[in-house]
C-alpha cells in the first residue's frame, strides 16, 4: 500500500495501554470526505460490497423500507478484498465493504476507512463486547461488526463412544482423549495439525489473553512469541511429537478425505466451521456432536478469533446514512434472520442469540442446537488478547511459512513463533510504523 510518510508521526494516536495504537497517514479527523448532506432530490444512494450467501435479501428488506436510503449490493469472492485498497485510491470502490476485522487496522493507518464514532457509538450495547472492540481502533470507530467466531468442540461422537473415550473439556483431558483415541486405532487422530490455516493456533493462544501485538507508548510491539503464545507452542509441540494430530493443509481434497474416512476426531474451532462442514461431509450426518470448547480448568474463559466488519470507505460521501444502514444490517432482528439463516453467520449483535435460527436442533450434529455452546463461548471471553494490528495478513502468511517447516521437521513451534514474528515486525516497520 502506498503510504504518506511524511504524514504518519504528526497523525500518531496516543491511545491508554489496553487499547492499539497507530502511526498513521492522516487523522481520524481527515479520514473521510463525507459531508452526511442528502443530494438535492433528498434520495441517497450506497454502494456495497460483500459476499456474505443470500445478503440481497437483507438489502432487499431495508430498500423497500428506506426509500429514500437505497443500497445497491455488489457480490465479490471473499479473496477479491485484496483489491480494496487500490479501488479505494483510485475512487471506485464500494461506498461500504465487508472485510475481515484484522483487516481493519492498515485500512485507518493508510487513511482508507472513515471513523464513524459520532454515528455509531450509541450503538455499542447492541453488540456483544468483544465483537464490538474488533471496530475500536483507539478513540475512533472505524466499522460495525458482521460477525464473530466464537469456538466450542465438535466431535465424533461415534468415534468417542466406539473406543470408550470421555469427551474432554481440559486441556489435559484433551491430551488425554487424544492418546486414547490414536492407541486404539492408529488412524484415528484428535484433530488436523493445518499449517495453512493459523486460525486454530490463534484461537488458542488468544484464551491465553495472547496477542499479535501490544503497545507501548506510541509503538507497536510485536507479541507473537509471547510467553501466552508459547504455551500454546508447547502443547502443539507434544501432540506433534507424540504423532496425535494430523498434518494436511485445511480445505485440500486430502483434508476432506481424511474427514470423511474418520481419521479426525474433532475440531475445536470456529462457529462458522459447522456450516462448512455438513457441506463437505454430508454422509457423517448424525454422528457429530458439539461440547463447550476446551480450556485449562473446563470453566473458560474461551476466544473468538474475531469476525467480520462493516466499513465506510474515505470516498463515501453519505457516512452518517451508511453507518446507520450497517447498523440495521448487523442488527435489527429480521436482517439476522437472513444473516444467520442464509448467511450462516454467527451473530455479532445480540438480539441474533434469539433468532430461531440459532436455536433450532440440527440432525446434523445429532438434534442439538448448533449454536448453544458457542453462545456461550461468546459470553465468557478473554478480552486481554487480539488479533489487531497493522500487517496481520503478512504475519498470518509468516507463520504459515513457519508452521510448514515445522511438520517438516525442520523447525519447534517456538522457533516458528519467533521466526514470524522477526517477519511480523519487519512487515509492520516497512509501513512506516514504530515496531519494538
Amino acid at each position: 500500500m502506498n503510504i504518506n510518510k511524511s504524514m504518519k508521526s504528526a497523525a500518531a494516536l496516543a491511545v491508554a495501554a489496553s487499547m492499539l495504537v497507530v502511526t498513521a497517514c492522516g487523522s481520524t479527523s481527515d479520514s473521510g470526505s463525507g459531508d452526511s448532506a442528502a443530494p438535492a432530490d433528498g434520495k441517497v444512494k450506497l454502494t456495497f460490497t460483500g459476499w456474505v450467501p443470500g445478503i440481497e435479501e437483507a438489502v432487499d428488506l431495508w430498500n423497500k423500507e428506506n426509500p429514500d436510503i437505497q443500497v445497491e449490493f455488489k457480490r465479490i469472492a471473499s479473496d477479491a478484498r485484496k483489491n480494496y485498497s487500490t479501488q479505494i485510491d483510485a475512487g471506485t470502490s464500494g461506498d461500504i465493504l465487508q472485510m475481515p476485522a484484522f483487516d481493519m487496522v492498515d485500512y485507518v493507518i493508510d487513511g482508507q476507512i472513515q471513523d464513524i464514532s459520532q454515528y455509531v457509538s450509541d450503538d455499542k450495547d447492541l453488540f456483544t463486547d468483544g465483537a464490538w472492540s474488533t471496530a475500536v481502533l483507539g478513540d475512533g470507530i472505524y466499522g460495525v461488526p458482521q460477525d464473530s467466531a466464537p469456538t466450542a468442540f465438535m466431535y465424533r461422537k461415534d468415534i468417542f463412544e466406539k473406543y470408550g473415550v470421555e469427551v474432554p473439556k481440559t486441556w489435559d483431558e484433551y491430551l488425554d482423549a487424544a492418546r486414547k483415541l490414536h492407541a486404539a486405532d492408529p488412524n484415528v487422530y484428535i484433530a488436523a495439525f493445518t499449517p495453512n490455516d493459523t486460525a486454530p493456533f490463534e484461537t488458542d493462544f488468544l484464551q491465553y489473553g495472547g496477542s499479535w501485538f501490544k503497545t507501548d507508548g506510541d509503538s507497536w510491539k510485536v507479541t507473537l512469541d509471547s510467553e501466552a503464545n508459547q504455551k500454546v507452542a508447547e502443547r502443539y509441540q507434544t501432540l506433534l511429537d507424540e504423532g496425535l494430530v494430523k498434518p494436511v493443509e485445511i480445505f485440500t481434497p486430502e483434508f476432506w478425505t481424511a474427514v470423511n474416512n474418520g481419521e479426525i476426531a474433532s475440531f475445536n474451532y470456529l462457529a462458522w466451521f459447522t456450516t462448512i462442514l455438513k457441506e463437505n461431509a454430508p454422509d457423517l450426518s448424525g454422528k457429530w456432536a458439539i461440547s463447550q470448547a476446551i480450556s485449562d480448568d473446563g470453566n473458560g474463559p474461551w476466544s473468538d478469533d474475531g469476525g467480520g466488519i462493516n466499513v465506510v470507505t474515505k470516498n463515501c460521501k453519505y457516512p452518517e446514512q451508511a453507518a446507520k444502514f450497517i447498523v440495521w444490517l448487523n442488527s435489527d432482528p429480521d436482517s439476522l434472520e437472513v444473516l444467520i439463516g442464509k448467511g450462516g453467520l454467527f451473530p455479532a449483535a445480540k438480539a441474533g442469540f434469539e433468532s430461531e435460527a440459532m436455536s433450532a436442533p440440527s440432525d446434523y450434529f445429532s438434534g442439538q442446537p448448533i449454536y448453544d455452546e458457542f453462545i456461550k463461548s461468546a459470553n465468557n471471553l478473554n478480552s486481554d488478547g487480539g488479533i489487531n494490528g497493522p500487517a496481520i495478513t503478512a504475519g498470518q502468511t509468516a507463520l504459515q511459512e513457519e508452521f510448514a517447516k515445522v511438520v517438516n521437521g525442520d523447525e519447534t513451534f517456538k522457533e516458528a513463533l519467533t521466526n514470524a514474528a522477526a517477519k511480523l515486525k519487519k512487515a509492520a516497520a516497512d509501513k512506516g510504523l514504530n515496531v519494538k
